[in-house]
């Protein structure tokens, strides 16, 4: 009877007026069936949409028709928006999308976390295009047909494109360059995804495949010939995860004054504009004799430390990463230690000593066993680099409640046009 009811309010109409925008990149709406979630609008729009079947108690509805535009309203500047599911917000203008990141974050934060972010957010952002130093593509190459792009919203439909308006031009070279067929005779028949990694000059990339067959005999060799900008190519065979790489395998990525190694399976932070202001941003005024850097990555602010602490140890535990990590920080010398271990295995053994504490958890946050172990060791000075608000707000929460203060709040816009974005945030012991 539910079945039926959905089936019969999924072919109705409603004009409806947009609340908010959540995090995810959808509009809020109340009406007499309950919330309702709506994609491409803004807050203050009046809209007419067609309700949709709910999922997982949620109920969403597809846009129609604007009958109230808000000004904030610009075209996008992209020929697949809409049909390509990698930007939500590209008919937003840009500073528009500022002001509703920071709504967002402190939505999270109450609605979340029930605590006010009672400090300024600073916001950090740049050039809003062609930002992208890592994407990753859907190749399908059927019966001499081969096509490139990003999946369709919320399904397995390829959204075949030429040219990606947020990725950057060294990204967009090597794209067009296979879309006009150069190099794609090296691919074999059937799918594949491709991901593509600039340095920051963009002379030179990391190419990785990964597909359910083995890979052609000499395939990095012939891609590197018909790609000259390609350094190194990996092809990995799902799901075994067997590699086979031509090339150095990995490529160094410069930030200011610091340098990366970067290979094939390590992750590095995306927008190629940022990366230094959010180091200044992470490291900001800290200094002392002893810091730990967990879920370190290849070194991005281990590396920085060292030249404000006595002691850094970083702790990874992405054995790629890892091994990226260790070669970076020992220009570092005697100063950093690096660990290839969980981050829930080191913790739970190492003393309270520390005068700071930074953690860059992946979306999910921090696991309760992680949290607890903060709590014991309960150093002075905690930075939290987060890509979720809502993980976020649920960890601050606690932290909070353990006795830290927030002393500041960055909010870093390392993804235009796209809903997500990243936060840093600087916690001190009231105690």
């Amino acid at each position: 009877m539910n079945n039926e009811a959905d089936s019969r309010a999924a072919e109705q109409t409603l004009n409806v007026s947009i609340e908010k925008l959540v995090y995810g990149g959808e509009g809020l709406a109340r009406t007499e069936q309950g919330v309702l979630l709506v994609p491409g609008v803004l807050p203050g729009e009046s809209v007419e949409v067609e309700l949709q079947p709910r999922q997982h108690g949620v109920r969403r509805g597809r846009l129609v028709r604007l009958v109230e535009p808000c000004r904030e309203r610009v075209p996008p500047d992209c020929p697949y928006f809409a049909q390509c599911g990698g930007c939500q917000y590209q008919f937003i203008r840009y500073e528009q999308q500022l002001r509703l990141k920071e709504e967002i974050l402190r939505e999270c934060c109450e609605r979340v976390g029930k605590f006010r972010l009672d400090v300024p957010v600073s916001v950090l952002a740049d050039e809003p295009w062609h930002y992208r130093n890592r994407t990753r593509l859907r190749i399908e190459n059927q019966s001499g047909r081969f096509e490139i792009g990003y999946f369709e919203p919320s399904s397995h439909r390829l959204c075949a494109i030429e040219r990606c308006p947020i990725s950057s031009p060294a990204i967009n070279q090597v794209l067009k360059k296979l879309c006009d067929g150069v190099g794609a005779s090296c691919f074999p028949e059937g799918n594949a995804e491709i991901e593509l990694f600039a340095s920051d000059s963009g002379q030179a990339i990391l190419a990785t495949v990964s597909s359910s067959l083995a890979p052609p005999r000499d395939f990095g060799e012939k891609l590197r010939s018909a790609l000259p900008a390609v350094e190194s190519v990996c092809w990995r065979q799902e799901p075994s995860g067997k590699q086979m790489v031509w090339g150095s395998g990995s490529i160094t990525y410069h930030v200011g004054e610091f340098h990366y190694r970067v290979g094939h399976d390590s992750f590095f932070q995306v927008n190629r504009f940022l990366p230094d202001q959010l180091i200044r941003a992470v490291i900001a005024d800290l200094e002392g004799a002893r810091a730990l850097d967990l879920y370190a990555g290849v070194g991005l602010f281990t590396v920085p430390l060292a030249r404000r602490f006595q002691r850094v140890t970083a702790v990874e535990a992405q054995a790629a990463a890892a091994r990226d990590l260790a070669s970076n920080v020992g220009v570092a010398g005697a100063r950093v230690r690096s660990y290839h271990r969980a981050v829930e295995k080191f913790i739970a053994n190492t003393s309270p000593s520390w005068e700071l504490i930074l953690v860059n958890p992946p979306r999910n946050g921090l696991s309760k066993i992680v949290v607890e172990h903060l709590r014991r060791l309960h150093p002075r000075r905690f930075v939290y680099v987060s890509c979720d608000p809502t993980t976020l707000a649920r960890d601050l929460a606690a932290l909070i409640h353990s006795g830290y203060q927030i002393r500041s709040v960055h909010l870093v816009d390392q993804f235009p046009q796209t809903f997500h974005l990243e936060s840093v945030i600087h916690l001190e012991h009231a105690g």
